[in-house]
């Protein structure tokens, strides 16, 4: 199962949301000055519900009105979540759903 989060800005505060329409799963989000997530958020969004192997992929979607500080910092915050999905993905394919 591949599912996509997309990453947003609005008044001081980094969001992501599921991309699929009618998503009920709500916002994480990342204060731009702590830069800090809720991680008990982030599995229950992320990983809470995963039936078969899991595939996150997390998408830039910070408007270029925004200054290009919050375009970078938007951009390191997509790295850094994207990598630690990525080795989360992995250990839970690994250990709960070998093929």
């Amino acid at each position: 199962m591949k599912k996509t989060y997309n990453l947003f800005y609005e008044k001081g505060k980094y969001y992501l949301e599921y991309s699929m329409p009618e998503n009920n799963e709500g916002r994480l989000i990342i204060d731009e000055k702590k830069m800090e997530l809720d991680s008990v958020k982030l599995y229950k969004m992320f990983f809470e519900k995963a039936t078969e192997s899991i595939e996150i992929i997390i998408s830039n979607k910070i408007d270029e009105g925004n200054s290009e500080q919050i375009r970078k910092k938007g951009m390191r915050v997509c790295e850094t979540i994207q990598s630690l999905c990525d080795e989360i993905c992995k250990e839970i394919n690994k250990k709960c759903f070998k093929e």
